[in-house]
């Protein structure tokens, strides 16, 4: 039988308000930003491009049948990842994963959608008897990567046996993909499948509820009705949203053992007290203003009938507005499970039996 472990620890933690707060800010460096590597503006028919173009804005290529990344790939998105990747080490104690390895550490592992590879990279020089493979829809990673990393340009929704050896990795890593699957018990029993009999699968992501300090979020928060809008979007579009919250509880059922949650706050701006979340308030607040746009650009246009100027001028209400609010926070989700160390226990779910 599945076993499951709850620690949904520093959501205890103070959440009381700085009243003389006056930090906040809606200014981007990005806001008059054009991408460089766009396409010439030349039709001729020798130009092939390794991306897609909308709105103004890069993505991954078209070439992909199942996959579909509703977030641009260009710099100013791959800054935004980086961003990311550094709040969620913060958050999790400066630490890459919260697997408990022991002995002598995880040998062949999976980043799944590693975006800039900062990840795989961070955990290639943590772990350098480890073999690292990072996987996503863009061809964005640097050249110049440790020895133990190698990155590929795959479509992870397609079936995995065209990609990998089952039973092959130590640790299946997911970050912030949310948005991005149709269907996450597909992944987690691809991902269950091609992990090692006791190895891992860990997925990191924030919840896209907009949470508030004293009870229930305010009534006219402009923040949480843009989250509802492109959570209506990416239900529309078949890849929700509002996946993380749901995880555990996907695990726990799919055959997953010692599943592990663990949840955090993630203010949205500096107005707590507490030092340590005030700290990640100010993370919270660029990252929202670094991704307001680029989070909904796509959904809304898509998906809600919008054109690109009303998102625009709707992104700025909210960033505006944003600036005001207090006491509203996401919640973050690190949650792990182990595949049994025996393959053939009757808990795991079969792909076949769904």
């Amino acid at each position: 039988m599945s076993s499951s472990k709850a620690e949904d620890s520093s959501m205890s933690e103070s959440l009381e308000m700085d009243e003389d707060c006056d930090e906040f800010t809606t200014d981007s460096p990005h806001d008059n930003w054009s991408d460089p590597d766009s396409p010439p503006e030349s039709s001729a028919s020798t130009y092939v491009s390794p991306f897609t173009y909308y709105n103004g804005r890069r993505y991954h290529s078209d070439r992909f049948y199942s996959g579909s990344y509703f977030m641009p790939n260009d710099e100013v998105e791959q800054e935004r990842l980086d961003l990311y990747h550094h709040v969620f080490t913060l958050m999790n104690d400066g630490k890459l994963t919260t697997v408990p390895f022991e002995g002598k550490g995880p040998q062949m592992v999976l980043d799944v959608g590693t975006g800039t590879g900062i990840w795989a990279i961070d955990f290639a020089g943590e772990y350098p008897e480890a073999t690292i493979i990072g996987t996503d829809l863009s061809p964005i990673q640097p050249l110049w990567v440790p020895p133990n990393v190698t990155f590929e340009v795959n479509d992870i929704e397609e079936p995995w046996s065209y990609l990998f050896k089952r039973s092959s990795f130590d640790l299946v890593h997911i970050r912030t993909l949310s948005g991005s699957i149709k269907d996450w018990d597909a992944l987690l029993l691809e991902a269950l499948e091609y992990t090692k009999p006791g190895g891992y699968v860990e997925f990191q992501d924030y919840g896209c509820e907009l949470r508030y300090c004293d009870g229930e979020v305010p009534k006219g928060t402009k923040l949480a009705e843009y989250m509802q809008l492109c959570c209506d979007a990416s239900e529309k579009a078949g890849r929700p949203l509002n996946i993380s919250s749901t995880i555990k509880d996907r695990m726990i059922r799919l055959g997953f053992e010692d599943v592990t949650q663990k949840k955090q706050v993630w203010p949205a701006g500096p107005w707590p007290k507490d030092k340590y979340l005030k700290d990640l308030g100010r993370f919270g607040q660029l990252c929202l203003s670094e991704s307001l746009e680029a989070f909904c650009l796509e959904l809304l246009t898509k998906h809600g009938g919008w054109t690109v100027a009303d998102v625009k001028t709707y992104c700025a209400s909210v960033k505006e507005d944003t600036r005001r609010s207090r006491g509203l926070y996401f919640e973050v989700f690190f949650v792990y499970g182990r595949r049994p160390l025996n393959p053939s226990t009757n808990n795991v779910i079969s792909k076949t039996s769904q």
